[in-house]
């Protein structure tokens, strides 16, 4: 039964209702119709039957009482009036209007109506007889001792009838008064009963369409809060069940189109982010700003301080067309150079809607560049230094020679005055010099050979704990066993340079430690003492030719290691370095077995 209302329209439904409702409604016609067939029956027993027999029974109660002074009065004048003439008069005239108004006398009362009869009958023959005979005391006899007794007698039998009579009218006015009250119960009834079924009705009508309705606008609710694809369970009630298809089939198109639209989104913002340009988009219309990858990865990195790159925010808030502006920026932990560039952002109706702030990280190419003009003053360095070289060893090698025969022919007390010592010591020191200046310009390929880098250390520590005088230095070495190709001289000049800078740097007491560590593809060593470090202007400068902060160096021993490092196809970089000590470290690639 559920299930054929649930496919009935709510028109249907309605319709079906308004059915019922008259159907009820009709019955209580009926009924009411029953009710009044009812009234109209004790209406027509009333006036056929208890009417007409009141209404004869009071015109005999009036009659007799007539008849009985007619008769008393007779007696009451000596028997000398027309009784008979009298009596005959008033009982004819009497009874044919009754006859005339209500009908024959009703079956009820007609044994009343014989008695009445006889007794006149006995008037008219019996008393007319005495009186036609003369017998006046027979006459008044018969009056007084039977004809009143017997009219007395009929008179009471009337009053019993009568009041009968009235009996049954009331109980007929009560029979009204009961169908009425049914009637008005009844309808009363069928009232309450019409409004219930329709009540109960409209709330199941209702229900069936607000309870679903209710459910799909929480479900569309849910969708139009981006739950798109969410289904409604489908409806068996026909139109919500075209409703809820409609739903569906919108919820899966939206589906369907906002992945799309957040698959093309993705597709451009991957674009975007993969692109190495960092690009800011300003929206002036809602001042909404949006950044790519490389513009976030850049721009969150905690800046030193907006000062420092006011140059980089006035030009982005300047909203200056510009193209191509070499801009400093600084984080931190490190030193920038930028391309900037701004644009104007046109929406698709070329309207001007905001602005493209675009920059391109060009320090690697600015690094190269300072690697190339440090290749072309290291080249002409070479060149002189070789040219210079070359010129001054001829003569030092004399003087080298007639000094040393000197130093062999003086006396302790004329080497002494003559300073001899010292100038053989500065000799050595221009001839390292001069070493140094031919190793900076050898441009000789380093001997590969696979070797394992502690056995190269190995090698040159003894050597270099020999050379220390009063200093305190405590090496630690933890190197990972990995196979390197190397040139053996070469690393160890590479070594040598940079302990003995560092033991130059700790300056007495302190420690130096060397590990390493390997990745896939790399194996770095890292360098790192406890000395007083480098200063922070120079950190930047470190690998330049000639730059020392020595007062005897020659600023090319860390030009050398890293000439070396990068014949070995390597790289060296200066971690740190502070007051508390120095780190360096060393990337050479590993050896794999293929050449």
């Amino acid at each position: 039964m559920k299930t054929i209302l649930k496919k009935i329209t709510f028109r249907s439904k309605i319709l079906l209702v308004l059915l019922m409702t008259t159907l009820l409604l009709s019955c209580f016609s009926l009924i009411l119709i029953q009710s009044i067939n009812q009234i109209s029956n004790v209406s027509k027993e009333i006036s056929h039957s208890t009417i007409p027999e009141l209404m004869w029974i009071t015109h005999w109660e009036e009659e007799l009482f007539i008849k009985s002074y007619i008769v008393e009065q007779f007696l009451l004048n000596d028997l000398c009036c027309k009784l008979i003439e009298s009596y005959d008069s008033y009982a004819t005239e009497s009874y044919s209007k009754l006859q005339e108004e209500y009908g024959s006398v009703p079956k009820s009362i007609e044994s009343v109506k014989r008695e009445i009869d006889l007794l006149d009958f006995k008037i008219q023959n019996k008393v007319q007889g005495l009186i036609s005979f003369g017998d006046q005391s027979a006459v008044e006899n018969y009056l007084r001792g039977q004809y009143l007794p017997q009219l007395y007698e009929i008179s009471g039998k009337l009053q019993g009838i009568k009041s009968k009579v009235n009996d049954s009218f009331k109980e007929h006015s009560n029979h009204f008064s009961l169908i009425i009250n049914k009637s008005l119960w009844l309808l009363l009834f069928v009232t309450i009963g019409a409004i219930i079924v329709s009540v109960i009705a409209a709330y199941r009508i209702s229900a069936s369409l607000t309870g679903p309705l209710e459910s799909m606008v929480s479900k569309v609710d849910r969708i139009a809060s981006g739950e798109y694809g969410l289904s409604l369970r489908a409806s068996e009630q026909v139109e919500l069940g075209q409703l809820t298809a409609s739903i569906n089939q919108m919820s899966r198109g939206l589906k369907d189109s906002f992945y799309t639209i957040l698959h093309d989104k993705n597709f451009r913002e991957q674009i975007l982010n993969s692109v190495p340009v960092g690009i800011i988009t300003v929206d002036e219309r809602n001042n909404d700003i949006s950044y790519n990858y490389a513009a976030n990865t850049l721009l969150n990195d905690r800046s030193t301080s907006t000062i420092e790159n006011s140059v980089f925010w006035e030009i982005f808030n300047s909203k200056q067309i510009i193209q191509n502006v070499k801009v400093p920026f600084y984080t931190l932990n490190e030193e920038y150079s930028l391309l900037v560039s701004q644009s104007v952002l046109n929406n698709q109706s070329g309207d001007m809607i905001g602005r493209i702030f675009y920059f391109v990280d060009i320090t690697e190419t600015e690094e190269l560049e300072k690697r190339i003009h440090q290749s072309e003053k290291l080249a002409v360095a070479g060149e002189l230094a070789a040219g210079a070289a070359h010129e001054i060893r001829n003569p030092l090698a004399v003087i080298d020679g007639f000094l040393t025969l000197m130093n062999q022919s003086l006396s302790e007390l004329e080497k002494q005055q003559f300073h001899m010592p010292l100038l053989l010591k500065e000799l050595d020191r221009i001839n390292s010099i001069i070493e140094e200046l031919l190793l900076l310009t050898k441009p000789s390929a380093p001997l590969l050979k696979e070797t394992f880098l502690k056995d190269v250390l190995n090698d040159i520590l003894p050597l270099i704990r020999k050379s220390l005088n009063n200093e305190q230095i405590e090496f630690t070495i933890d190197l990972h066993k990995e196979r390197l190709l190397l040139d053996e001289k070469q690393m160890k000049q590479v070594f040598h340079n940079l302990i003995r800078n560092s033991i130059e740097a700790i300056g007495g007491k302190g420690k130096m430690s060397i590990y390493s560590k390997v990745d896939e593809s790399c194996y770095r060593i890292y360098l790192e003492d406890s000395g007083q470090g480098i200063p922070t202007h120079l950190q930047g400068s470190i690998f330049h030719p000639f730059l020392t902060s020595k007062d005897s160096g020659t600023g090319l021993g860390l030009t050398i290691v890293q000439r070396i490092i990068d014949n070995h196809n390597g790289e060296i970089n200066l971690v740190s370095s502070s007051s508390k000590g120095t780190i360096f470290v060393i990337t050479l690639p590993l050896f794999t077995g293929k050449d």
